[in-house]
């Protein structure tokens, strides 16, 4: 039986808040556009919970149900099929009680490791999406994500709660590391914390998670003193992002911190082969970091813009970034794709509206071209628009 920590339920924290804003503000419009692809939707909270805080505030199943619902009765589709799955391996008869309002509803007790194989088998030509929230990092096991993304659903998507900081602790025990950052934990609120032990059972856990041992140069270069725990931290989440895009096109990852210039406290992690959808999550991430913003500096206006990552951003090293993602492309691409890798490469460092300016102002200097389908507007016009989507395309092409 999974250690049951019942005071995690009794208030929704900050950081639960931020998190489930993301999940239900990205499932919105995840699903007004997989809708259109006729395909079964299937859906499945992995760490459900109880599905409601002891303060009255909803968990991740109610708002998903909620979104769904709302979703199913705006849809001129016919004949949507959205199959909500949520598996808890301690509280599936407080589900049971918590989402007695919804039909349709399909709750699993146990544990997400042991049922989301056999749960997904029989779901080939799905549009499947995995909300992991998980009661420490242990069941974060990389080579189940890779197997989902290779096996023949329509489409796949996972946002992935990672403990990120937590992983690094257990990185620093199991190589006898010392850690010395113990001041970053102490908001950490966790449901089921991992305890690692110095050994080679060990080292094979964080290897299973991490999926590979390139986390031991990163604890290896803490040793040294080379780097601080905040480092650590941020260089595993972005090699991690890094293993994941071996199976899925675009990965992002959105930091949660309560203070500022604190070590985040967990990393929320997208990944999916759809460059759509890593725009939907680009801004929605942003949506998300006001929220953040607001919980840290408490309703205080910052004298600085501020990206995800705390850093102060600076409009004129977005541009060179930009500039020299796209002067990669000599051939005519598509829009999104180009942007979406941007992202994943460059991080969610400002709003995607922001990349179709500076796009903008390097066309109109001849620096980049441009080709629209349709080319010309219904009265004739050339076509100006910045849009890549069903009934307008574009296709950029560098110049220098």
């Amino acid at each position: 039986m999974a250690k049951q920590n019942h005071d995690f339920f009794k208030e929704k924290k900050p950081w639960s808040e931020v998190k489930d804003e993301l999940l239900g503000c990205y499932l919105k419009p995840y699903l007004q556009k997989i809708l259109h692809t006729k395909h079964p939707v299937v859906y499945v909270d992995c760490f459900a919970g109880k599905g409601v805080f002891e303060d009255g505030k909803p968990g991740s199943p109610l708002i998903a149900l909620r979104t769904m619902k709302e979703c199913l009765e705006q849809t001129k589709m016919e004949n949507c099929d959205i199959q909500p799955y949520f598996i808890d391996v301690n509280y599936a008869e407080d589900l049971r009680r918590n989402l007695h309002e919804f039909t349709r509803v399909n709750i699993v007790s146990g544990r997400y490791e042991e049922q989301i194989t056999g749960m997904l088998s029989s779901k080939n030509g799905c549009n499947v999406f995995l909300y992991v929230d998980p009661y420490g990092i242990k069941a974060l096991d990389c080579s189940l994500f890779d197997a989902f993304a290779s096996q023949r659903f329509n489409s796949i998507e996972l946002l992935i709660n990672m403990n990120s900081f937590g992983f690094i602790r257990e990185g620093c025990r199991v190589l006898g590391v010392k850690f010395g950052e113990d001041e970053f934990m102490k908001d950490l609120v966790e449901y089921d914390s991992t305890q690692l032990t110095a050994d080679e059972k060990s080292k094979n856990a964080l290897n299973k998670i991490a999926g590979g041992n390139y986390w031991i140069d990163i604890i290896e270069k803490k040793r040294a003193g080379e780097i601080t725990a905040y480092e650590a931290e941020a260089e595993f989440a972005n090699a991690y992002c890094k293993r994941l895009r071996e199976s899925y096109a675009y990965v992002l990852n959105m930091p949660l911190r309560i203070k500022p210039g604190q070590v985040p406290k967990y990393r929320m992690i997208h990944a999916t082969n759809h460059p759509d959808g890593a725009l939907i999550m680009v801004d929605n991430i942003f949506g998300r970091w006001e929220l953040m913003q607001n919980i840290q500096n408490e309703g205080q206006q910052s004298l600085w813009d501020e990206g995800v990552e705390n850093e102060i951003v600076n409009e004129a090293e977005i541009e060179a970034k930009v500039i020299d993602h796209i002067s990669q492309f000599t051939s005519l691409t598509r829009m999104n794709p180009v942007i979406a890798d941007f992202y994943c490469i460059c991080g969610v460092i400002c709003r995607t509206k922001t990349v179709k300016e500076i796009y903008k102002k390097l066309e109109k200097s001849g620096k980049l071209e441009v080709q629209r389908t349709p080319s010309t507007t219904a009265t004739g016009r050339a076509s100006t628009f910045f849009a890549d989507e069903k009934k307008q395309m574009t296709k950029l092409r560098w110049r220098g």
